[in-house]
């Protein structure tokens, strides 16, 4: 349990590329996609996001140990991880474009200006699976606190959008700091990585590698 703490609180000296690497290309925001965005979280808000979200906390890693438990870690890899990367991109692409990224809106057959690679790796079993509910939690905590002050820039981006159709870059960048690292906690969870995560590393490489999914 130390050993996640300790990561997640010196998160901010990443230093290595991390298996999880998130990017999106600089595009025009338009003044009309803040108000679709603004109805889109109202309608999340009506639903009760975060009760979904502390649902998918607790049953992911279950799910993932049920894969594993079945499939084995190689199969889990081969077969059950590429259809969850591409939930994953495509949950990246919407998050891209609710949280002021960019105006393009998620493509079910990737591509588009948002990008989402995972090198899967690592040798998960059930017991490995079921421990991050524990091990994930100091990440969920550094999480939150990232997604509140992205909250209060979300409303500055979004009145400088409508003022300049610009957001200011310091506020992208720490959104897109902020759901990198989301989607880093998120593989981790799913055990489709083993790396802990972390919020800054070297550079996202030109070309993702050849194995990568």
């Amino acid at each position: 349990m130390f050993a996640p703490v300790a990561c997640a609180l010196l998160s901010l000296y990443g230093v290595s590329p991390h298996p999880v690497q998130f990017h999106v290309e600089p595009s025009p925001l338009r003044r009309v996609h803040v108000v679709i965005r603004l109805a889109l979280l109202a309608a999340l808000a009506a639903i009760g996001c975060s009760s979904v979200y502390w649902l998918l906390y607790l049953a992911v890693p279950v799910v993932a140990a049920l894969l594993i438990s079945r499939d084995g870690p190689e199969r889990y890899f081969a077969v059950d991880g590429p259809p969850i990367v591409r939930v994953l991109r495509w949950l990246a692409g919407a998050y891209a474009y609710l949280w002021l990224l960019t105006d393009a809106l998620p493509a079910s057959g990737g591509g588009g200006p948002v990008e989402l690679h995972v090198e899967m790796g690592g040798k998960p079993v059930i017991g490995s699976a079921l421990l991050r509910l524990a091990t994930s939690l100091p990440a969920l905590i550094v999480l939150t606190i990232l997604s509140m002050a992205a909250a209060l820039l979300w409303i500055v981006g979004a009145v400088a959008i409508l003022i300049t159709e610009r957001a200011p870059l310091a506020i992208t960048d720490f959104i897109a700091m902020k759901i990198r690292y989301q989607f880093r906690v998120v593989a981790y969870h799913l055990s489709l990585v083993d790396a802990y995560p972390v919020l800054v590393d070297s550079p996202l490489p030109e070309a993702p590698p050849s194995h990568a999914s």
